[in-house]
C-alpha cells in the first residue's frame, strides 16, 4: 500500500470527527454560542492533534530509526502529545456540554414559515442529520441520500411548506452527505488507480 494512501487512513479516525464538529459548531453557533466555539476548538486541536500524528511518523520514527533520537524519548514525546491533545479535546467538549446556552430564537418566524389556508409539515432535518452522519462514520453511499435529502428538505422550507426550525440539521446533515460522497468518490478513485498499478506491475500474473 502506497505511505499516503496509508497515512491517510491512519488520520481518518481523528480527521472525521474533527470535520463533524466544525460542521455541527459552525451550523449550530446562532442556538448555542458558547457551546458551538467549544466544540469548534475541541475540533481544531483534533486537527492539530493529526498533525502532530504526521510529524511523528514522518519526523520522529526515522530520527529514531537513525539513531538521532532514543526510543525512549520518542515513547515520552509521543505519549505526553497524545496526553495533551486528548486532555484539551475531552475538556473542551465537557464544557461544551455543560456551559450555560442561549435561549433558542427560531431563524424565521412562525408567521412567515406559515401559508394562508395550509399547516406546515413537520420537518425532516433530523433524519437528513441523522443520515449524514451515519454516511460519515460508517456508510459512506448513504452520503448521497443526505445530500439529495437536504437538498429537497430545504426547497420545502423555502416555500413554506415544512417547519423551517430543523434548518440548521437539514444543513448540517446536508454538508456531511457531500463530504461523505466526496471521500467515497475520492477512495474509490485511489483503490482504482492502486489496483490498476498492482495489475500493471511486472511481477503480476494471472
Amino acid at each position: 500500500m502506497p505511505q499516503y494512501l496509508s497515512t491517510i487512513i491512519n488520520l481518518l479516525p481523528v480527521v472525521i470527527p474533527a470535520i463533524v464538529g466544525l460542521v455541527l459548531g459552525i451550523v449550530f453557533r446562532s442556538r448555542a454560542r458558547k457551546a458551538s466555539l467549544l466544540v469548534i476548538l475541541a475540533s481544531v486541536v483534533l486537527l492539530l492533534q493529526a498533525l502532530f500524528q504526521v510529524v511523528t511518523n514522518h519526523f520522529l520514527v526515522p530520527l529514531s530509526g537513525n539513531g538521532l533520537l532514543s526510543w525512549e524519548a520518542y515513547s515520552m514525546i509521543v505519549s505526553a502529545g497524545y496526553f495533551v491533545f486528548g486532555a484539551t479535546t475531552l475538556g473542551l467538549l465537557l464544557a461544551a456540554a455543560f456551559v450555560e446556552r442561549e435561549p433558542y430564537r427560531p431563524a424565521v418566524p412562525a408567521a412567515e414559515a406559515t401559508r394562508t389556508g395550509e399547516a406546515v409539515q413537520p420537518h425532516r432535518g433530523t433524519l437528513v442529520l441523522t443520515l449524514g452522519l451515519i454516511s460519515m462514520l460508517l456508510f459512506s453511499p448513504l452520503g448521497v441520500v443526505a445530500w439529495v435529502l437536504g437538498v429537497l428538505e430545504l426547497k420545502a422550507m423555502d416555500r413554506g411548506e415544512r417547519d423551517p426550525g430543523g434548518r440548521g440539521t437539514a444543513i448540517a446533515g446536508m454538508i456531511f452527505g457531500i463530504i461523505a460522497t466526496v471521500m467515497m468518490v475520492v477512495f474509490l478513485v485511489a483503490a482504482a488507480v492502486f489496483v490498476y498499478a498492482y495489475l500493471s506491475s511486472p511481477g503480476w500474473r494471472y
